[in-house]
């Protein structure tokens, strides 16, 4: 299958310092892709790379047939990829519906198919659509953060420790909407720091550390190796 996005040795970071070294990974259409590793290891800073949001110093990064290596956060977000942080994703002040509202502010015309759309796969946020975001619990919010970047009908959704702080119950929860996004025909990246749950569930994963490819394959093969587990899962 053919990558729907392609990152090629990728380098950079913030100002004049490069976090990423020579990172390369790729997401195909319709598959869960998880990156995993130490603290500091680059994992959202690769993200957030894909997002337009670092200074790329060398290397190509190829979304859906075009080289999207220097593009602006907005015009990525046209070309179909959405964003979720881990931090203020949601706006607080408002009800869920109207934070679905603000997803789909690029949208024109009516909006109805796509509401529809995120409210069967988040039943939970269409019996509570009034209510305010802010009185919600964790696992709640992160479905809201989820569906608002779903209102604009994303090929690919970059998820930034989607169940950080979140109970057992919600992190699974969270982590069978993943799925049920992903069969709706959405790609997902994501960060992870619960890698043992994440490389679980994922199609694929990637290992990094210090900034540079460790280990990839598919989640059940980086379960199963040695030197992964011993270095990056706790033994």
């Amino acid at each position: 299958m053919s990558a729907l996005l392609s990152m090629e040795s990728i380098t950079g970071g913030y100002g004049d310092a490069d976090i990423l070294q020579d990172v390369s990974l790729h997401v195909s259409q319709d598959e869960i892709v998880v990156i995993v590793g130490p603290n500091g290891a680059g994992k959202s800073t690769a993200m957030k790379s894909v997002f337009g949001m670092l200074t790329i110093r060398g290397g190509k990064m190829v979304f859906d047939g075009d080289d999207i290596t220097r593009w602006t956060p907005n015009r990525i977000v046209q070309r179909g990829i959405c964003y979720v942080p881990q931090v203020d994703n949601i706006f607080r002040e408002m009800s869920i519906h109207e934070n679905l509202e603000m997803g789909g502010f690029l949208k024109k015309g009516d909006l109805s198919a796509a509401y529809d759309r995120v409210y069967t796969l988040f039943p939970d946020l269409k019996e509570r659509r009034k209510t305010m975001a802010g009185a919600l619990s964790g696992g709640q919010r992160q479905m809201v953060a989820m569906g608002r970047a779903l209102m604009l009908d994303p090929k690919l959704l970059l998820l930034d420790e989607p169940t950080a702080g979140l109970s057992p119950k919600y992190m699974e929860q969270i982590f069978q909407i993943c799925r049920d996004v992903r069969d709706t025909g959405v790609a997902i990246l994501l960060v992870e720091q619960h890698a043992k749950q994440a490389l679980a569930f994922c199609d694929r994963g990637y290992v990094l550390a210090a900034g540079k490819n460790r280990h990839e394959g598919t989640g059940a093969d980086l379960l199963a190796d040695r030197e992964v587990a011993e270095m990056f899962l706790g033994g």
